[in-house]
């Protein structure tokens, strides 16, 4: 079971991976239209409108990647996100959820599809590694334990 858990692990620290450079492309690209476009929105110049496109993009991208750091190390560790990571990683979902939900519109079912993918394993990632209770350590006995005790 721990090869197939630490597999989704893996498939899904790819696949965000691939999509924080996807993302990051997509928003430099839009960037750059709005910028050779000329493009003005209420007033707010092209230049704002690009500066602001590349600097989410950015933000969005390196989040993406904290992401993809994170699920490699689940599947590196073979142990469960602590809660600051499984934050993060049930907002990297929340993520692709909102960006699957618009995307719908925008682009078409096939963008949807490939986001609820991600969506789906970063999810799935996040099932099969439940968190810890309360008062139990992440790690097993430590080098040097004489008697580990009877269930070690």
């Amino acid at each position: 079971m721990n090869r197939g858990r630490r597999g989704v692990a893996a498939v899904a620290a790819v696949v965000v991976f691939g999509a924080a450079v996807l993302l990051g492309l997509l928003q430099w690209i839009l960037g750059l239209v709005a910028e050779r476009q000329e493009m003005s929105v209420g007033g707010v110049s092209a230049t704002a409108i690009s500066v602001s496109a590349w600097v989410g993009g950015a933000v969005l991208a390196l989040f993406l990647l904290l992401c993809g750091v994170l699920l490699a190390r689940v599947s590196v560790t073979d142990r469960p996100p602590r809660r600051l990571a499984r934050v993060a990683l049930v907002g990297g979902a929340v993520l692709h959820a909102v960006l699957g939900a618009l995307a719908v519109g925008l682009v078409g079912w096939s963008a949807f599809a490939g986001l609820m993918v991600v969506f789906a394993l970063i999810v799935l990632t996040l099932t099969l590694y439940p968190p810890l209770p309360a008062g139990v350590a992440a790690s097993g006995p430590e080098v040097g334990d004489r008697n580990p005790g009877p269930f070690a």
